[in-house]
């Protein structure tokens, strides 16, 4: 019973890699998602400049629009977003900037707007400050920001979070768990045996990739896995044996996910992609439930130019891993 758990396991790594080398498929270039967020936040900005013009006793109401939107997290991110499109596209980047201000400016100066809506503007703001506006603006200036970027384990945190349920879906093998990610991160469908769900941080362009993941174990009819056996199999020494041929162990230990035996398991991979390879490091967090073994997987990659090592990725990361792990909920417990 614990080598086909242990070839399980491993086989749901591997699954989990080829995800990774397949995960390249970002429709949206990060440029044109973050310049779209300025936009947006340039518009509002535009606009409040006008009301308060227009409509001098309003002067009070539009502070506090602005200070309500600005001292959130989605007006700190701003700043990130202008210091990423910078980077990105160095010197296109002041003159699309100056574009950008003068047809904004244009266009809300051409707009009508009587009082009623100004007020309500203002409203519209307030609210924007705690995060109703389009997903995709919120995420991209989400993304931006200067302390999430570095630890997204901080948005997820302060509140900013998408919870995924398996209930009802069909690679879940009828486990209904719920777990909650940064609302950066973008989602999709797992294209792979298994693969409920893959995330990525920074609304896919970040180095984080998520995996949930769910295999069933074929134990025999009637059987039930004690929790002694599932104590002995989350032994280090026992998790060392889940990494696949051609994988680097790195290090194991055995936790308690969701009240149950759990362990974690970090190890690395190399992966060929056309001319370019990819060293990955990988940290499963794995638990069984019935006749399920369930995954949540997070994986990073190192580029041959980068200069940050995988230890480097793995420590500023590993908070993030557990904060995720950390939300995993079994719902049929609390029925």
């Amino acid at each position: 019973m614990k080598s086909l758990l242990i070839f399980l396991a491993g086989s749901l790594f591997l699954l989990s890699i080829q995800s990774h080398a397949n995960s390249f498929d970002i429709k949206e270039p990060r440029w044109k998602q973050l310049s779209q967020a300025y936009g947006f936040v340039i518009g509002q900005q535009t606009s409040l400049e006008r009301i308060e013009k227009k409509f001098p006793d309003l002067t009070k109401d539009v502070k506090e629009a602005w200070f309500a939107f600005y001292a959130s997290a989605l007006g700190e991110s701003i700043k990130g977003v202008e210091k990423e499109l910078s980077g990105q596209l160095g010197d296109k980047w002041p003159e699309l900037k100056e574009q950008m201000n003068n047809q904004m400016a244009e266009f809300v100066s051409q707009q009508e707007i009587n009082r009623v809506q100004a007020v309500a503007f203002l409203k519209e703001v307030h609210a924007r400050s705690k995060g109703q506006l389009p997903d995709s603006i919120r995420s991209a200036l989400l993304s931006a920001h200067p302390r999430y970027s570095q630890n997204p384990a901080l948005e997820l945190l302060d509140g900013w979070k998408q919870t995924y349920r398996t209930k009802g879906h069909s690679k879940a093998k009828g486990v209904d768990f719920f777990i909650s990610v940064p609302a950066s991160w973008s989602k999709r469908e797992g294209n792979r045996p298994n693969i409920i769900q893959v995330f990525r941080s920074g609304v896919g362009h970040g180095p984080i990739m998520c995996n949930l993941m769910v295999k069933s174990i074929p134990l025999p009819k009637g059987y039930v896995l004690t929790r002694e056996e599932l104590k002995e199999f989350f032994q280090p020494s026992e998790l060392k044996g889940m990494v696949p041929d051609g994988g680097k162990f790195v290090s194991a230990q055995r936790i308690v996910l969701e009240g149950s035996p759990a362990g974690i398991l970090v190890c690395d991979m190399t992966q060929q992609r056309l001319d370019i390879t990819l060293t990955m490091r990988m940290t499963q967090f794995v638990t069984i439930h019935k006749n399920a073994m369930i995954s949540i997987q997070f994986i990073v990659s190192k580029m041959p130019d980068q200069k940050e090592t995988l230890d480097d990725l793995q420590k500023q990361f590993l908070p993030t891993f557990k904060a995720v792990a950390n939300t995993f909920v079994l719902n049929e417990r609390y029925k």
